[in-house]
């Protein structure tokens, strides 16, 4: 299916779901990602309100900074995709003389088992704390304890609150590393309206855990896109499976060979190798046109065999990377740390060699730091 004004309605998202660094700062958000809303108003131009607060440190120019550490907090630390954040993490880390560690639920996506390992991060007592934030209240206590306490926090990956939201509850709006989970979701929408053929008319969104609040915005922006921009194409009930992999592939083939009209599937999150595995398990590479998020290698191999046609790239390198420096120019230069967009990479087989070339390298790098 042609799509000409992809590239224009790409770069139109900030009204949709505020995916520019600069954001109004009363705009309502989104359920996900940065959750910094930012739509225009009138003349009214988008900005993001850096408050000055004052670091919990002294200040000193005239001496070599001290070394200081930072624990980052993961919603699920049982999948490869956190790699190049880690690694991001460490090379942050060296670069400014701290120590790191990474940390989060070893058998799979849990805020109930996250929040618990961020009051024992607290008790611990590091100079900054770097977390996920999946639920817009579930981490409200442990974050003010961390606050009070004198741990800054930054954010990164998954963002449930506004700006707004977060001035109400802790009385300061936390810098988030990551994508805009709403605008990712409409990029992923639209590759897959570049991707359909011309007599397409049905698709289905897919994710894993629909009480993941990232995962259920990127898929109200996968739909958002298809609705905007479909042409006709009309969509399923969203597909939830399972983040364990023989349940959720499964859930995969059962949907399509039950849907044999459906022309396109797309995922909203790692697992969508899962979806790939269906399409080879039921023979239907060319049959069904599919993508979905994330560079796991799995998915990157699905492409390279032209199983899935397409993923998304949030840059998660960046997502370590960038809060860990942002916290050193806070902590030791009094600079606050500010939104960092990561945007929406589009792989797919013109640009695969490359992604999985970078990919390949993050476990070299993970050892390099002794991770």
């Amino acid at each position: 299916m042609q799509k000409l004004g992809a590239v224009a309605a790409v770069g139109s998202l900030s009204g949709l779901a505020g995916c520019s660094t600069l954001q109004r700062d009363d705009d309502d958000g989104n359920g996900g990602g940065g959750g910094n809303g930012g739509g225009g108003n009138g003349d009214v131009p988008e900005y993001q309100l850096v408050e000055l607060n004052p670091p919990p440190t002294d200040l000193n120019f005239g001496e070599e900074p001290p070394e200081r550490h930072i624990t980052m907090v993961t919603h699920d630390a049982s999948t490869s995709f956190f790699d190049p954040t880690i690694a991001g993490l460490h090379d942050a880390a060296s670069q400014v003389g701290w120590s790191a560690n990474f940390t989060g639920p070893s058998s799979g996506f849990s805020v109930e088992d996250q929040v618990s390992i961020l009051e024992s991060t607290v008790d611990s007592g590091p100079d900054v704390i770097a977390t996920s934030i999946a639920d817009p209240s579930a981490y409200d206590n442990v974050i003010e304890r961390a606050l009070d306490n004198d741990i800054p926090i930054v954010l990164y990956n998954t963002n449930a609150l506004t700006r707004d939201e977060m001035r109400d509850k802790y009385g300061q709006a936390l810098a988030y590393a990551g994508q805009d989970q709403v605008a990712a979701g409409y990029v992923c929408g639209l590759a897959m309206l570049e991707r359909l053929p011309d007599d397409a008319g049905l698709v289905t969104p897919g994710l894993s855990d629909p009480g993941h609040d990232a995962l259920s915005a990127r898929a109200d922006g996968m739909e958002m896109a298809i609705e905007n921009e479909g042409d006709g194409i009309e969509l399923t009930e969203r597909l939830n499976y399972s983040d364990d992999s023989n349940e959720g592939i499964s859930s995969v083939e059962n949907h399509l060979t039950a849907n044999t009209d459906v022309d396109g599937i797309m995922g909203a999150d790692a697992y969508t190798w899962f979806i790939g595995n269906a399409i080879e398990n039921q023979d239907m590479a060319g049959e069904v046109t599919a993508g979905g998020f994330d560079l796991t290698n799995e998915t990157l191999d699905h492409i390279s065999n032209d199983t899935l046609q397409y993923t998304i790239g949030q840059d998660p390198y960046s997502q370590g990377y960038i809060p860990t420096i942002q916290m050193f120019a806070y902590m030791d230069r009094g600079m606050p740390p500010k939104d960092y967009p990561t945007g929406a990479e589009v792989i797919d087989t013109e640009n695969i060699d490359f992604a999985t070339e970078r990919s390949g390298g993050w476990g070299d790098l993970r050892e390099f730091h002794g991770t």
